[in-house]
């Protein structure tokens, strides 16, 4: 899991607290770690919708934050989350972004893959005519019909499974439209678009070569830089609240 951690030293305090004080003080401790991380999961999201084009709702709600307790006195800004409907967990997905590298292929390339219909070291990306969402991404709808017409057994959001061989079925299944060109080297590697006529033939979705994320989300730096800057106020403010006599 991807973290940045937050564990504030207390030591130049603890030399003014009471006895009493000094008892309570985790509850404080772990008050002000809490808020902290709060604030820097929100800066955090507020990042990402400058550095990004466009992030998902998914993908900011991927930034979490553990809490810390007085057991425990280190609360931590989390890429958490888990893949719901065959997606992947925001980590898988954020982690290249964070620390730079390779990222990890979404589900549609990993059957793409599967099926020999697109290399291990190359990546799907979509072409000029290819629809797209309001984030930028291909519409789940185009994927399920692509997945539908390469027979391959896609399990998308909203997707159904591919028409079995029965003749019924044959009659009433149209043409397949979405095609992946093999010993083709007049055609860029991709799934291309076949229609009833000359000008209805173009790529929907091509494919590149995988190339390596350089580090844009810092998510260390920017939880670092809260700390530094808001630590000694919150931990005043979460110490008044568990001793607002003093």
């Amino acid at each position: 899991m991807l973290s940045a951690h937050i564990d504030i030293d207390l030591t130049r305090f603890e030399a003014k607290l009471t006895s009493a004080q000094r008892r309570d003080l985790p509850k404080a401790e772990a008050l002000a770690l809490n808020w902290l991380a709060y604030d820097g999961m929100r800066d955090v999201r507020a990042k990402m919708k400058v550095v990004f084009d466009r992030p998902t709702a998914r993908a900011i709600r991927g930034i979490v934050y553990d809490k810390a307790s007085e057991r425990n006195p280190v609360s931590a800004v989390v890429v958490g989350g888990s893949g719901r409907k065959g997606g992947l967990p925001a980590a898988a997905y954020l982690g290249p972004e964070i620390h730079g590298g390779m990222r990890r292929h979404k589900s549609f390339e990993e059957q793409l893959i599967g099926r020999g219909l697109m290399a291990r070291n190359q990546v799907a990306v979509p072409a000029d005519r290819t629809p797209l969402d309001r984030y930028g991404n291909m519409t789940q709808g185009f994927l399920n019909r692509v997945m539908r017409d390469l027979r391959i057994d896609y399990r998308g959001a909203g997707s159904t499974r591919v028409a079995s061989g029965s003749k019924r079925r044959k009659r009433r299944a149209k043409p397949n439209q979405f095609f992946v060109p093999e010993g083709r080297s007049d055609l860029f590697p991709g799934v291309w678009f076949s229609g009833r006529t000359e000008r209805e033939f173009y790529p929907v979705i091509l494919f590149v070569r995988m190339t390596s994320y350089s580090e844009r989300l810092k998510l260390n730096e920017i939880v670092a830089d809260l700390v530094r800057q808001k630590k000694d106020r919150t931990f005043r403010r979460a110490f008044k609240k568990v001793f607002p006599k003093t």
